[in-house]
């Protein structure tokens, strides 16, 4: 379930072929004390064709001073998460995935799982477990066409861009990358060998969760979340840890003169510990589900 979290490598989508089909996202609106702030519910990926605008989304939009992302995705920055995985992604010298996965049931996962994703073993076979599974995920999705272009993230990124307007991020590549890669190592070898095994259930699974978004089904979407983050409890209190902190950059925000457009991905907005739930939880009005 670390695939629910990445940010510029990962996001859930429908299976290949899947028609085109509009989508309603949640929206908030929080108000604070001088300024306003729009939450937007996102995924990173979508196939071509999902038609997520509305009066609303694009009103919130065209009046928004500043846009808030999760993370920077320019050159810099590309060069940073290089270095990361250069420093923190390989295994060390001599030791390959292959080798680590210990027992035939596994080996036969991973190289059906490399077949779904298109790829050659040699791709990913340096690769520490956790980017692995995130080089598997992001690949096989590709492989069904799925884009960053015309999420909401993407697209709201472009027009504040075009249109010159004030952009921040709430991490730094940095801190997305230890989020993925921070979780326990001893358990890196066990979590790779669960998702390999259920590789072939993934797209159905992601369907699932593409569905809930589309239709903006926060209760579907928290179940789904809730139910991925079961076993994995590392990963469910960084995650909490996490919107706590975007939470307190959202309050100070909202202390400005500005009205904000925030577009992050759903996995920290559905939910009693999600971005709403936290705001109203402070004392904040928010409109909206």
């Amino acid at each position: 379930m670390r695939r629910l979290f990445l940010s510029g490598l990962m996001a859930l989508a429908v299976t290949g072929g899947a028609i085109a089909q509009d989508a309603h996202p949640a929206l908030w609106t929080v108000h604070g004390p001088r300024g306003t702030v729009t939450l937007i519910a996102s995924l990173h990926l979508l196939p071509p064709g999902t038609n997520w605008h509305n009066p609303a989304i694009d009103g919130a939009m065209r009046s928004a001073d500043s846009f808030v992302f999760e993370v920077p995705t320019g050159m810099s920055e590309r060069d940073e998460e290089t270095r990361f995985i250069i420093d923190n992604g390989l295994l060390p010298r001599g030791e390959t995935l292959s080798a680590l996965l210990d027992d035939e049931a596994s080996k036969r996962d991973y190289r059906r799982a490399l077949t779904l994703a298109g790829m050659e073993a040699g791709t990913i076979d340096q690769k520490q477990p956790w980017l692995a599974e995130v080089v598997l995920t992001v690949q096989s999705m590709y492989r069904r066409n799925y884009s960053a272009d015309h999420t909401p993230e993407g697209e709201a990124h472009d027009f504040a861009v075009t249109h010159a307007r004030d952009i921040r991020y709430l991490d730094t590549t940095r801190q997305q990358l230890e989020f993925l890669a921070g979780a326990d190592p001893s358990r890196g070898v066990t979590q790779l060998k669960t998702v390999l095994a259920d590789f072939p259930n993934q797209a159905a699974r992601e369907q699932r969760f593409v569905d809930a978004w589309a239709g903006g089904d926060l209760d579907a979407s928290a179940a789904l979340i809730a139910a991925g983050l079961h076993d994995l409890p590392d990963e469910s209190r960084r995650l909490q840890e996490r919107n706590r902190d975007w939470t307190r950059q959202i309050e100070a925000m909202l202390t400005e003169s500005r009205s904000f457009f925030v577009a992050v991905g759903i996995a920290h907005l559905a939910g009693p510990r999600g971005l709403p739930a936290l705001l109203r939880a402070d004392g904040y009005k928010v409109d909206g589900p």
